[in-house]
């Protein structure tokens, strides 16, 4: 039964089975009785040694997954058993192990936990052994519908000689949502009340779990909600759901996770908690509807729009989150897209096409200069300033510390703000600039052609443009590979490295130090080349300074590049990930 990629399933993972240590014999004696299962961010591997007086001497089976963990293990029938068993982690350190006592086969017949404790200061782990395996995975049925398959496996990892009719199923949440029994007794439905939709579960988590008759239950969350947006930083990410929910992942030194988080990177463990290696649920702000449109990853601020048309931001030091008030002529402005750069945002008013910016403003990057009222470089939030570039504007970006934009019929691109790689003025603009206002570049591409897409990083901009035009890039970009790209639809700018996606292939050129091309080595590229595969396609695609993520037509999220700091969203933080990774489930 094939997984929708739709769904969030925390059930259906890779898992290895039997496996004996070299110099071990094996024989009838190992046939395996029993399952051992366990899950944790991080792990990586399970060794269990078993010794009892039934057996001449003890045996050594070794487990290997990705999080989830689980294999058939042989315990002695009448006597117990000693267990060690040993945890790592996908570096090959030792997270958590533990001795005891296991019964024997013969009184064995209910899930028995064995406590695993931390050899440091992390979590303990619970290891379960149970006379089978649940596996749960789900998918949107017909008629507005979720179908919940069950699948039974003995610890030889073969389906299990049990009555499906006496597996018991059981629902988190009963207010808007029913269990229906599908025609194989191993499916369930999960049917919403009257004009409850689908997208409308990830509001609740609903869950829904599955048990035997010896009392082993097996859960998972249902939920349609794919990714539909992703936006890569420096050292983190952020992205939305379907619903609306958004997370993020990876560095939070500035609060721009938007929530706290309990996770040390690799590189900062001496700092405290300062990250999260998975997607980090954002915090509700006070006073929103806690379900966004637009979100912008930046350096140090996160930026997003929630359903009412609201700007919010976060980070600049704290989590807390703070609402932007524009007015004009007495009247709130509501907002259709952001961008966040190193310390200042910017967004696009819905009604009118003006761009409104807060925050720092060292370099005019919020288009005025001389602005004291929040402080010295600052723009207040409170008071954001309304950009008196002489256009309206349908797309915009920010840069470290300066910002671009196309206007509304998209043969008009324009930027402002540092410009010391000339990432700002470019090889070829027209200048222009009001009272009070810093320096407007207007770019020059030989004619009235329609630019595509404009990406800017720290010290650079690219845009693509149709027809025959191709990309272009300025700033510390502008010596790079570009022109084999085509005229592609998306271009994302890193801070060495360029993608793009046409078709929905994506590729990438640059330096590679952190694997950030995603062609699985971390050698430089000096033509623009594919990002390997699986996934084969992207609808959309983001790059930070030395990461690069996407998202597939499916609505699923991969990341590649540099992980110290958990911006890969694996549930790891390591040196390099050079290839294509699925960001872990939040």
């Amino acid at each position: 039964m094939k997984t929708n990629k739709h769904c969030g399933i925390f059930a259906s993972l890779a898992i290895a089975w039997l496996a004996i240590a070299p110099g071990a014999q094996a024989g009838p004696e190992y046939t395996p009785n029993r399952v051992v299962e366990t899950s944790a961010p991080g792990l990586a591997r399970l060794e269990v040694v078993l010794s009892s007086k039934e057996w001449p001497e003890s045996r050594r089976f070794v487990f290997e997954g990705k999080e989830h963990i689980a294999g058939g293990i042989s315990l002695p029938e009448k006597y117990s058993a000693e267990y060690s068993m040993t945890a790592y982690d996908a570096e090959g350190s030792v997270i958590n192990m533990g001795k005891g006592p296991i019964p024997p086969v013969a009184v064995l017949d209910k899930p028995f936990d064995v406590p695993l404790p931390a050899v440091d200061q992390g979590e303990g782990l619970l290891v379960t052994v149970n006379l089978e395996r649940i596996a749960l995975e789900a998918q949107p049925s017909k008629d507005n519908e979720i179908l919940v398959h069950a699948d039974v496996f003995d610890p030889a990892g073969d389906p299990a000689k049990i009555d499906p009719e006496l597996l018991y199923w059981q629902l988190s949440d009963g207010r808007y949502l029913d269990l229906r029994r599908g025609f194989d007794p191993r499916d369930i439905h999960v049917v919403p009340h009257k004009d409850f939709e689908l997208q409308q579960l990830c509001t609740l988590e609903p869950v829904v779990s599955v048990c035997t008759l010896n009392g082993h239950c097996r859960e998972i969350k249902v939920c349609k909600d794919p990714w539909v947006k992703i936006s890569a930083s420096a050292d983190y990410t952020c992205g939305l759901k379907e619903s609306g929910l958004a997370f993020c992942w990876g560095l939070n030194m500035e609060g721009q996770l938007g929530a706290p988080t309990t996770g040390s990177c690799v590189n900062n463990s001496s700092n405290g908690p300062n990250c999260s290696a998975r997607p980090l649920a954002v915090k509700c702000p006070p006073g929103s509807p806690c379900r966004f449109t637009q979100i912008s990853a930046g350096t140090t601020i996160t930026a997003a729009i929630d359903t009412n048309g609201d700007v919010w931001w976060w980070g600049r030091g704290a989590a807390d989150h703070h609402r932007v008030n524009a007015v004009l002529a007495g009247s709130s402005v509501k907002f259709s897209q952001v961008a966040a750069g190193y310390g200042h945002a910017c967004a696009i008013s819905a009604a009118r096409g003006e761009i409104w910016c807060w925050g720092a403003n060292g370099y005019g990057e919020t288009g005025v200069k001389g602005y004291t009222a929040g402080g010295p470089g600052e723009v207040p939030d409170s008071a954001p300033a309304r950009v008196l570039a002489p256009l309206k504007f349908n797309r915009i970006v920010a840069g470290g510390e300066h910002t671009c934009a196309i206007g509304s019929t998209s043969v008009d691109i324009v930027c402002w703000g540092r410009d010391d790689s000339n990432q700002t003025s470019g090889p070829s603009s027209t200048q222009y600039s009001a009272t009070g206002t810093t320096t407007f570049y207007f770019q020059q591409f030989g004619g009235l052609t329609n630019i595509l897409d404009v990406s800017a990083s720290g010290s650079s901009t690219c845009v693509t443009i149709a027809g025959a035009n191709g990309v272009r890039c300025w700033g510390d970009l502008k010596f790079t590979n570009v022109g084999p790209f085509g005229a592609p639809d998306r271009i994302s700018a890193g801070y060495n490295h360029v993608c793009a996606l046409l078709n929905q292939q994506a590729s990438c050129v640059g330096l590679n130090f952190w694997g950030e091309i995603g062609v699985g080595s971390n050698a430089p590229q000096g033509a623009p080349v594919n990002v390997l595969a699986p996934p084969a396609l992207y609808s959309t695609l983001t790059t930070g300074n030395s990461h690069t993520c996407g998202i597939t037509p499916d609505g699923d999220a991969f990341c590649w590049g540099r992980n110290f700091e958990g911006q890969i969203g694996n549930g790891a933080t390591n040196f390099t990930t050079n290839k294509p990774t699925a960001v872990a489930a939040p």
